[in-house]
């Protein structure tokens, strides 16, 4: 059985495929090829993990708060903040339509929001990026496993 965290990535990426403008272009990764014809695109990662130990006997659970980051990449084109509006829209819809995936977490909750544009390859691209917090826990023996 994969990490917990893991198992985090592949559920919001099966929880936004063909949900949203980016239809199935939903990847469980922090880099994946993106040219022109594949936008829009999510990319889904996890960057960093806080850990808390709420009980002192062993093996003890711990209380992590994990950074669940959703890239939204899309043609800069027309009005791109409203495109960019959009998309957040849709990833944000989902994702309060079931804060816990389905059971595997405590509470996921949007805390960042950015947009960026981008000019450094053939064509500009608009960069949007939503940071949730996501809460669970494990027992520090066993952490591919959520309780």
């Amino acid at each position: 059985m994969s990490h917990v965290r893991t198992q985090i990535r592949q559920a919001v990426v099966t929880l936004l495929r063909n949900q949203t403008s980016a239809g199935n272009r939903v990847y469980a990764s922090r880099v994946h090829p993106l040219d022109d014809p594949k936008l829009p695109a999510l990319l889904v990662y996890t960057p960093q993990e806080s850990v808390g130990n709420p009980t002192m006997q062993r093996p003890r659970t711990q209380a992590r708060q994990l950074q669940l980051v959703i890239e939204g990449y899309l043609k800069a084109r027309g009005e791109i903040d409203d495109d960019a509006d959009q998309l957040a829209a849709e990833v944000e819809q989902r994702i309060a339509a079931d804060p816990t995936l389905g059971g595997l977490v405590k509470d996921a909750m949007l805390d960042v929001t950015t947009t960026q544009l981008s000019g450094e390859g053939e064509k500009p691209i608009a960069v949007l990026s939503l940071t949730f917090a996501v809460l669970y826990t494990v027992k520090e023996n066993a952490p591919q496993i959520a309780v």
